[in-house]
């Protein structure tokens, strides 16, 4: 169990925060003086005021208590029937000749419950309890110095969901892991991706990775203004972006914090802001950022004093907090993040999307990820590819890469799969701040098709 509390302060503009995880009146005492104390330091240097501002956008004061949806408690059930999943499934290629070249097969359990306790000096005071459950399993097989994974239900640790043990059910494991071994072996004998541009479809879970890496990061607003640049870098999504087209007309990206079950989920952020539903991307246009009582009210184009929400496509452009400020425990400063960044569904299965495709490769599963500070360039290396010809899966490929840049990227898609496709992923380990605080975010997505992308073959 970790315990404390933090308290930030806001003085003639600069903030200071400090914490302890001493629980009495005497230590909150000396907590909040020492923010107190760090505030007034940093405001004689600065001189600045917050954003040029000197004031944070108002809130009314909020008093209530949340509880999120968590059907079974992880931390009632015993041990070895919480582990059970992921034991059946890791022993699966044991004392199998069938399976003599896995080299690997672990699994991943994660199960968190976080209460928090939000109070200011405006009057708010707001109680929040979440449970997060996570799992995966990866499969690692090996024929000399070939190394091949595969992993599910994604890579990186599996998938982080709100709510309790009822995700791990969900996730049926035990049930894919044959699969997913025969998949390792198979991409043994398989021949190397081939190079060149290429019609790509993403399955649903790499089309979250893509979003979160080169639009989720890049609309922190914080990001935009550069109080990230020491760290994580800038963003090319620069305010005077705003209203301009940088995606296809069907791609309409959003954030979503009151999703059930997103593992990006609240109901009021770590500044007291309820959580609403936010246009991102609307009908491949940027529309907003996500935003903090500190950044919201500084949005204006630049070398301009007027208002963005004057300009018709930003009409609904808010000036308060959008709500999107979180601190990935009660020791860190609340900083701009993302919740839920999700695509809008259109129509279709995976399947249908295959039989509309005449040449093309469908890549599943992430495997590694660059991408530059202003989140521009990027290339991806997936665990599989499967070449497309005339509409059917012909053959799989290994070790297979995508590259591009984003806007470009983005305004070749020209397909998202339907409603049935859709579905949240869950990652527990995005970070950010400096020091960095990983935290976690949820992503709806479905599989998307994308034209002219570049392919190629690296082993990673």
């Amino acid at each position: 169990m970790d315990t404390g509390f933090g308290i930030r302060v806001l003085y003639k503009g600069a903030w200071g925060f400090a914490a302890s995880s001493l629980l009495t009146e005497t230590e909150a005492r000396k907590v909040a003086d020492d923010a107190l104390s760090q505030a007034k330091a940093i405001a004689k240097i600065q001189g600045l005021g917050v954003r040029g501002q000197g004031s944070v956008a108002k809130n009314p004061p909020i008093k209530v208590k949340y509880k999120a949806p968590c059907q079974i408690d992880p931390f009632n059930i015993p041990l070895e029937e919480r582990l059970s999943p992921i034991l059946k499934a890791t022993s699966l290629h044991k004392n199998s000749k069938q399976y003599k070249k896995v080299h690997t097969l672990e699994g991943f359990l994660d199960f968190q419950k976080t209460h928090k306790t939000f109070l200011n000096t405006e009057g708010s005071f707001i109680e929040q309890e979440i449970f997060l459950s996570g799992a995966g399993i990866k499969v690692i097989a090996i024929n000399g110095d070939d190394v091949q994974v595969r992993s599910f239900p994604d890579s990186h640790n599996g998938i982080f969901r709100q709510g309790g043990y009822e995700r791990i059910i969900e996730m049926d494991i035990p049930q894919n892991t044959p699969r997913i071994i025969e998949e390792a072996l198979m991409l043994l004998k398989a021949d190397e991706c081939f190079s060149g541009e290429k019609i790509v479809i993403l399955g649903g879970s790499q089309v979250a990775l893509q979003i979160h890496e080169s639009i989720g990061h890049a609309v922190e607003l914080d990001r935009a203004f550069g109080m990230e640049i020491s760290l994580a870098g800038g963003t090319f999504l620069t305010p005077d972006k705003l209203g301009k087209q940088i995606c296809s007309k069907i791609v309409n990206i959003y954030a979503d914090p009151t999703i059930e079950g997103g593992a990006g989920s609240y109901m009021y952020d770590d500044e007291g802001i309820k959580a609403r539903r936010i246009d991102i991307i609307k009908n491949g246009r940027f529309v907003d950022f996500l935003t903090s009582r500190e950044t919201a009210p500084c949005l204006k184009p630049a070398g301009t004093g007027k208002a963005l929400g004057k300009r018709p496509a930003l009409a609904g452009l808010k000036r308060g907090s959008n709500g999107s400020v979180r601190a990935n425990g009660w020791s860190n400063i609340p900083i701009i993040r993302m919740s839920n960044i999700n695509i809008e569904p259109q129509e279709g299965s995976l399947n249908d999307l295959i039989a509309d495709t005449k040449d093309g490769i469908l890549l599943q599963t992430n495997k590694s990820w660059s991408i530059d500070t202003l989140r521009l360039n990027f290339q991806f290396g997936m665990e599989i590819g499967w070449e497309i010809k005339k509409g059917k899966i012909t053959r799989p490929l290994k070790n297979p890469v995508y590259s591009g840049i984003t806007p470009d990227f983005w305004k070749t898609c020209n397909a998202i799969c339907g409603k049935e496709e859709w579905q949240m992923y869950g990652l527990n380990s995005c970070g950010k701040g400096d020091p960095v605080q990983s935290i976690s975010v949820g992503h709806g997505a479905a599989p998307s098709r994308f034209s002219k992308v570049k392919i190629g073959a690296v082993k990673c």
